[in-house]
């Protein structure tokens, strides 16, 4: 069975293609396979029509999304997504509606999903809020919650959840990811990884009890990591026999350079427009 991903939504486009493709910090990719057309996150906002459009990606064949948390950088183009289409069913964990905070330099913002639960609802949306692994198909799953076990990987600092007028520091329990059971072995599409890439894909070996993974695809947030941290991680990644690591959004240049110095070829530095077949 064939998988076709397509980045609509990522930090970097291509140089020199020709093509007015937006770059937008963010994550959004059109998952297309036989009975289904997929969307994972959606961007900040405006980047998802823009390049959709141009890369002749049918937002109004979407039958699934999928919310791998509820950062305004991966949640904020349902709005648009609306505009053209509502006829679909959302997938997330139920904390993806909380309200959302960052703060730096003593100050907070909020950084959650800009449109309600209500709103979708009223657009005639099927919310499917599980904190448990969910098949959606056969061949496509999501995570549910994952659990922080590693020892060496935790949530960053400075994210908050206000639950009624209460700060408290947000352990992104809502972060998943999606499996994809691909003829070439298990595919993982990873959002941020909050709660650890490691954590996430020691999850998915459990779920579907297979030792390999095929592939990663997506942001492996380790933008801040450095020394003795980035080492053990990518050490710990070698368990996996990975075939491919995709990396974008929130992985960070030093991390990227690191993981193509250990896993060399296999390492593709994603942009927009990128198509993978699996």
């Amino acid at each position: 069975m064939q998988f076709k991903i397509t980045t609509l939504v990522e930090n970097a486009v291509p140089i020199m293609s020709g093509r007015k493709l937006i770059g937008e910090h963010g994550l959004s990719f059109l998952i297309e396979t036989r009975g289904h057309h997929l969307l994972f996150d959606t961007g900040q906002y405006m980047a998802l029509e823009n390049n959709a459009r141009i890369l002749g990606a049918e937002l109004t064949a979407v039958d699934t999304v999928i919310l791998s948390h509820g950062h305004y950088d991966h949640t904020g183009g349902l709005k648009h997504l609306l505009n053209c289409n509502s006829r679909f069913s959302l997938y997330a964990h139920p904390d993806v509606f909380a309200r959302k905070l960052m703060k730096r330099k003593g100050r907070y913002r909020e950084i959650g999903i800009p449109i309600s639960k209500n709103d979708l609802v009223k657009n005639g949306v099927e919310l499917i809020l599980d904190s448990a692994p969910v098949e959606i198909s056969t061949r496509i799953l999501t995570t549910g919650e994952i659990p922080l076990e590693s020892g060496f990987e935790s949530v960053a600092t400075g994210f908050f959840i206000d639950k009624n007028g209460r700060k408290a520091p947000d352990a992104l329990v809502d972060d998943l990811a999606v499996i994809l059971k691909t003829d070439k072995g298990p595919v993982v599409v990873l959002g941020c990884s909050h709660r650890g890439v490691i954590n996430t894909l020691s999850h998915v070996q459990n779920i579907i009890g297979e030792k390999n993974i095929y592939a990663v695809l997506g942001g492996l947030h380790l933008v801040k990591a450095t020394g003795k941290k980035l080492e053990t991680i990518i050490q710990h990644l070698k368990q996996f026999n990975l075939q491919k690591i995709v990396v974008e959004h929130c992985t960070g240049n030093h991390a990227i350079q690191a993981l193509y110095n250990q896993f060399k070829d296999k390492v593709i530095l994603n942009t927009v427009g990128n198509v993978i077949t699996f």
